[in-house]
């Protein structure tokens, strides 16, 4: 056991659990509503487009209260890479990380199929795979626009599970913000914002061998698009959102050269005190606060005793 009390095969299976639900309910929704409306018209557009940011805002907000304090809720590889870069999240556990996340998207998008059988393969983009129309969006403005819905992502489930923030209520403005994101970016790229969610998808219509094949477009622009657009939303919330008082210590510890490693709450003794400013920390039991809750975009919880791993840098 790890000192968050779960196990790293415990929240790889969280991880990849959430990711299929993830893309089950949200993905799924672009079948259901393409069914129900009668006909093979896309469903990032029009009022459709509202219920299926509903989906995916709803089904997030769900798993962070759910498994959010097991592995963090990340259920999105550009979130973990970003809590990596920005040393909230150790790298050596990104790659398995990354493994489940995909392998649950794939068996989110395998359940859509055997839920809705051959009308979701004969509907286009009945699968929910992503896609921009390149005579109307150009590759560097769907580059840009994932970069930004990933970014926005990112930098919301930063501020909303910081520690100062009132964690009660940061699933529900996780979720709501996604289903933003996807209410503005999804009439362009269809709002991907996750490597894992554009994969299953795409996976398994290649397998069923119908619809658009999009590869290209998934390993050229989605993925390095939303994978850069994380990163540097975090580090922008760190460099905004780290307190003066922390700025002030670690200066004067590069200064002196000799610098004590006090530790923090959000560190458990793994980093300097205040490294960070804004970080994710969950409480042990018998605390008055609450476990801090992390996201599909989240980061996994911690405890105020311990790190849950001691290399610790949606």
């Amino acid at each position: 056991m790890t000192a968050d009390r779960h196990s790293l095969l415990q929240r790889l299976a969280a991880e990849a659990v959430g990711t299929a639900l993830l893309v089950f309910v949200g993905v799924g929704a672009v079948p259901a509503l393409i069914l129900f409306d009668g006909d093979s018209k896309s469903a990032f557009a029009g009022p459709s487009l509202g219920f299926v940011a509903l989906a995916f805002g709803l089904i997030v907000a769900g798993l962070i209260y759910t498994i959010g304090k097991v592995s963090g809720c990340h259920i999105n590889p550009a979130v973990s890479v970003a809590l990596a870069a920005t040393r909230r999240f150790p790298w050596r556990e990104v790659p398995p990380y990354a493994v489940a996340q995909f392998a649950g998207a794939t068996v989110g998008a395998f359940l859509i199929w055997g839920v809705f059988g051959d009308r979701a393969t004969k509907l286009g983009y009945g699968f929910g795979v992503v896609n921009f129309d390149r005579g109307v969006t150009g590759w560097g403005s769907a580059m840009l626009a994932e970069a930004l819905a990933a970014g926005i992502l990112v930098f919301v489930v930063l501020g909303a599970i910081d520690r100062r923030s009132p964690h009660a209520v940061a699933g529900l403005v996780i979720g709501l913000s996604l289903a933003a994101i996807i209410v503005t970016i999804g009439p362009v790229t269809n709002a991907s914002t996750n490597p894992a969610r554009s994969f299953g998808p795409l996976f398994v219509q290649t397998v069923n061998g119908s619809g658009t094949h999009n590869w290209l477009k998934f390993l050229f622009a989605y993925t390095p698009a939303e994978l850069i657009g994380a990163v540097l939303a975090a580090l922008l919330y760190d460099l905004i959102a780290t307190p003066r008082d922390y700025a002030n210590r670690r200066v004067s510890a590069f200064r002196s050269s000799s610098p004590s490693p006090t530790p923090s709450a959000a560190s458990g003794g793994s980093r300097w005190s205040g490294r960070r400013g804004p970080t994710i920390t969950a409480v042990t039991r018998g605390s008055a606060r609450s476990h801090a809750i992390a996201s599909a975009a989240g980061e996994t919880p911690r405890s105020d005793a311990a790190s849950a791993r001691s290399s610790s840098p949606r």
